[in-house]
């Protein structure tokens, strides 16, 4: 198969900005560790549910939808897929309250998370974790949900009419096997190759003319067969009432329909799940309704190609000496990242994430969980030794981890191991002579009672309180000792300086973050400011990375004050 090759202007090209995979588990993690009702009317989550997970995916317009509608539609595409995914359960036939009622409701519906099958999902590897999302894709159609009569998510053409999809062909075509077909030949092209839509379509009249619509169509009714293969498929003038049913006698009949829907299917589920870019022509006036030869470009990126070969190996993952743990993988390693994100902060989320080691994350964790050896866990996710400096930081940081617990209203009673009379008061033996014990007033007295000589020693809330130098006591005493002769103290201090690149436009600042990763150049990096910073001694890579980027564009840098 061998596809025409185009030129893109970059003011044509739209790429999914969501991240379909990290979203789901996003989703998942939120409504597990919540009780979330959905309306009453309309099944739809609560707004201020709606609102904090606008805040945690990926959609970047998320916010601004749900603060408008109440709603998002990444947000409610991501709901729908995790429900069809198993991952979540929650009533969708609803039921009607009294007679007079045109809508169902959902009383008491709350999301349910399955745990079993989101966790055996979990078990599997990112090659068939990605084939289970495709295949449940791929299955849901019915005869008014497809690409003809659906935009996209993320698309924007416009479909077909709605009326009459339940008569003609509609209901007999078997869109699965369709949408295979395609994923398949178009496993056979390259990667970041921008191809002719047109000469896609072409390909498919030549080869597969009958890979939507069978040769010979199943007809329910007579009248079905009298309408001929593309009874459903009306075009026309926009704004006008002047629609035609599409003839198979037209010469360009194919391109109207199965071409139109070759357009429909690359900005469903491919552009969806990240697949592929895609290019339009807007100068397209769109005269003629549905639009047709509007979608004139698709490239292909490698993560699918890798998917489609079964060629998906597991992330591979690197900790760096400056602390960054580099998670390398063409689909979001939801395992990996739940595993790492505990003990470090997420700089950024690609095809390599990059997270940075935290001393308070680790130490809490260390606390919270005292059989947890991060060496060891970091040492089994990269599959190497970590670097000599990362090492000793991590031992460090164990010591601040140490749990202590405050008794407050007891006391510490230091005598005999042999006290029978302390035992009913005692709450912890720190040695032999030394113990942990409740109510001191009430022991003290009855030791008294007993005969015995206790000291009752009371410390203030800002110091302990000495004991008496002929006190019995395993406490060293407090000696004073001779003032030493003040001293100047000698520190040498350590810098690092550090260069700040500003980038005056978001692509330009994304193309060079991407050549940076490639080049294992350690950077920080700050998406809102478009800046990059890096170390003095990493001066001379950062320039080489740049002299690449001099293939397409003419960069010049200028040294700022401030």
């Amino acid at each position: 198969m061998k596809l025409a090759r185009i030129d893109v202007n970059d003011p044509d090209v739209f790429t999914n900005p969501c991240d379909l995979r990290k979203d789901l588990h996003v989703f998942v993690d939120y409504v597990a560790n919540r009780d979330v009702k959905r309306s009453t009317r309309g099944n739809n989550l609560p707004k201020v549910d709606a609102r904090r997970l606008a805040k945690l995916i990926t959609d970047p317009d998320a916010v601004e939808q749900v603060e408008a509608n109440a709603r998002g539609t990444w947000l409610g595409y991501v709901d729908w897929v995790a429900l069809k995914l198993g991952f979540v359960n929650y009533d969708t036939k609803g039921r009607y309250l009294g007679y007079s009622s045109r809508e169902p409701s959902y009383p008491d519906n709350y999301i349910e998370y399955q745990e079993k099958k989101y966790n055996r999902f979990m078990a599997l590897s990112l090659q068939d974790q990605e084939q289970f999302i495709l295949n449940v894709l791929i299955e849901h159609y019915s005869y008014s949900e497809n690409e003809l009569l659906q935009t996209g998510v993320q698309g924007c053409l416009n479909t077909f009419d709605y009326s009459g999809c339940a008569t003609c062909i509609l209901p007999h075509l078997d869109f699965a096997k369709s949408r295979r077909l395609l994923l398949d030949i178009l496993k056979g092209c390259e990667s970041n190759v921008w191809y002719s839509v047109a000469s896609l379509v072409q390909y498919l009249k030549s080869e597969h003319p009958w890979f939507l619509i069978p040769e010979k169509p199943h007809y329910k009714h007579p009248s079905d067969k009298r309408d001929g293969r593309y009874g459903n498929f009306r075009e026309g003038k926009r704004y006008s009432d002047d629609y035609k049913t599409i003839s198979v006698k037209d010469p360009n009949a194919f391109e109207k329909v199965e071409g139109r829907y070759v357009e429909r299917f690359l900005e469903g589920i491919p552009l969806t799940l990240g697949y592929l870019s895609v290019a339009y022509d807007w100068s397209e006036d769109e005269k003629i309704y549905p639009s047709m030869n509007k979608l004139k470009g698709f490239k292909l990126n490698q993560g699918f190609l890798r998917f489609m070969h079964k060629d998906i190996i597991s992330p591979r993952v690197t900790v760096q000496p400056n602390f960054e743990i580099h998670v390398e993988s063409p689909f979001y390693p939801a395992g990996i990242m739940a595993e790492l994100a505990p003990l470090a902060d997420i700089v950024s989320a690609d095809t390599v994430s990059i997270l940075k080691l935290k001393k308070k994350k680790v130490a809490a964790q260390l606390a919270r969980d005292e059989s947890l050896n991060v060496t060891d866990l970091l040492k089994d996710i990269s599959g190497k030794n970590l670097p000599q400096n990362v090492l000793a930081e991590l031992e460090e940081w164990a010591g601040h981890s140490q749990v202590f617990t405050l008794y407050d209203g007891f006391a510490l009673l230091e005598g005999d191991k042999n006290l029978v009379l302390a035992k009913d008061f005692t709450v912890k033996n720190i040695t032999p002579s030394l113990r942990i014990v409740r109510s001191p007033e009430a022991l003290f007295s009855k030791l008294e009672e007993q005969e015995f000589v206790p000291m009752l020693v009371k410390h203030t809330e800002k110091s302990l309180k000495p004991l008496p130098d002929k006190a019995r006591t395993v406490f060293a005493k407090i000696t004073k000792a001779r003032p030493e002769r003040k001293r100047k103290k000698t520190f040498t201090l350590r810098r690092k300086i550090s260069i700040t690149l500003y980038f005056p436009a978001k692509f330009l600042f994304e193309k060079c973050r991407k050549a940076l990763i490639r080049q294992r150049v350690p950077v920080e990096v700050e998406p809102s400011a478009n800046t990059i910073t890096y170390l003095r001694q990493h001066k001379a890579l950062v320039a080489s990375t740049l002299k690449t980027l001099g293939k397409d564009y003419v960069i010049h840098i200028e040294d700022i004050d401030s």
